[in-house]
């Protein structure tokens, strides 16, 4: 606790004015020199205790008893050196509250009656003129400290609404960028919707009527070099049915509000173990809690798992997903032929693949990962960071990620 530098410079302003004026009025060499002494010892005690911590209560009162000690003595030498008692009132009223405040308002009262009394031995002559002076001065005391508090309140109460205005303020912010997010992702599923729907109703609806066409040929009436050829094309118009499938399947939202990402991932890897006869396992870290990402983190395993089984020749795959502090990891990794990253950066069928994965991440501002060499598989690692706010326990550290990729 530190006093508020309006009663310190009060108290600086009116301790050099008593030395001022106790140096002119008329008096002894030996009591000018006594009372410079104490108000410059007051000044330098003054300066010595408005840099330190007064917290503690036993604090305070050393230096109302210091100083009040010290301005008795001056007033003894020279009665006009208690003019400084007067800052005592804004002192006080911020160093004290309560009994305590008002203990020290009366005792500055005291001193600045015997200023009034034009010194100690005055203050019996008469008594009551004496103690009609200290009244006063209790009243005129508690009138000032009365508006400090008021003042002090009022300051408070100000900084309090600036503060509460500021905090406002962020969370607007915060919620106008949340609501931008939304906005976009809103418009990004949207996108995607529309790109799908057009896609089933052009593309794969053409390669549906094609394999139609070509399926109703009948090849008994084909010479045999026209129906190698026409088996070319039903194989090549049943694969790109297949990828206009996979593209309107990927472009299409995925909610999981019933169900979380744990469970949708263990589902598509227990379809992935049927259909490719490839063994498929979940490893989940650390505390789950949901994500606006999730269903990006499922469009990317689902990728990377028909990657593993167009390309890789994998016989087990293993997806860990951990969550740590301030990050969810994904971690994709097969026992398959491996390849070069930078070498292979679009799939052979034409297709996005490793990129389009990383260009998924990126808009979930998560980043993409690879990790792979020919003959020692692949992994496949997203990184996620959760949101300022997401509240986590009991999570594995950081430093835990390679591990968990093992």
């Amino acid at each position: 606790m530190l006093p508020p530098q309006s009663e310190v410079w009060g108290l600086r302003v009116l301790t050099l004015a008593g030395l001022v004026v106790a140096q002119l009025v008329p008096a002894t060499h030996l009591h000018h020199v006594i009372g410079a002494v104490l108000m410059l010892t007051l000044m330098a005690f003054t300066e010595f205790w408005i840099r330190i911590d007064i917290t503690p209560m036993w604090r305070r009162f050393t230096v109302f008893g210091i100083t009040t000690a010290l301005l008795a003595a001056a007033i003894a030498v020279t009665p006009m050196a208690g003019i400084a008692s007067w800052a005592g009132y804004m002192l006080y009223a911020s160093l004290f509250t309560g009994p305590p405040m008002l203990l020290c308002v009366a005792g500055s009262c005291v001193l600045m009656t015997a200023t009034q009394r034009n010194g100690w031995h005055n203050l019996l002559d008469p008594w009551w003129a004496s103690i009609l002076c200290w009244a006063l001065n209790v009243v005129i005391g508690l009138a000032v400290v009365a508006v400090i508090d008021a003042r002090e309140s009022t300051l408070l109460r100000r900084r309090e609404l600036t503060e509460e205005l500021i905090a406002e303020r962020s969370r607007n912010a915060e919620l106008q960028q949340e609501l931008l997010e939304q906005a976009r992702r809103s418009g990004v599923h949207d996108e995607r919707a529309r790109l799908a729907r057009e896609l089933h109703d052009t593309v794969a609806q053409g390669f549906v009527a094609v394999v139609t066409q070509l399926e109703s040929i009948d090849e008994d009436d084909l010479a045999s070099s026209v129906r190698d050829r026409v088996e070319n094309a039903k194989a090549l118009a049943r694969e790109g049915l297949g990828e206009a499938r996979r593209a309107v399947n990927a472009l299409q939202p995925l909610p999981l509000a019933a169900r979380s990402l744990a469970t949708a991932l263990q589902e598509q890897l227990a379809l992935f173990s049927r259909r490719h006869d490839i063994a498929a396992t979940l490893r989940v870290d650390g505390s789950p809690r949901p994500l606006v990402g999730d269903d990006a983190l499922l469009r990317i395993t689902q990728e990377s798992l028909a990657n593993v089984a167009r390309h890789s020749g994998a016989t087990q795959v293993v997806t860990t997903l951990t969550y740590l502090d301030d990050t969810l990891l994904l971690d994709i990794r097969d026992n398959g032929r491996g390849f070069t990253p930078d070498e292979t950066r679009r799939c052979p069928d034409g297709g996005f693949g490793l990129t389009a994965m990383a260009e998924r991440a990126a808009l979930i501002n998560g980043t993409l990962e690879i990790e792979a060499e020919p003959g020692a598989g692949c992994v496949i690692s997203v990184a996620l960071p959760f949101p300022a706010s997401t509240d986590c326990v009991g999570t594995p550290r950081s430093a835990d990620r390679a591990e968990t990729r093992r």
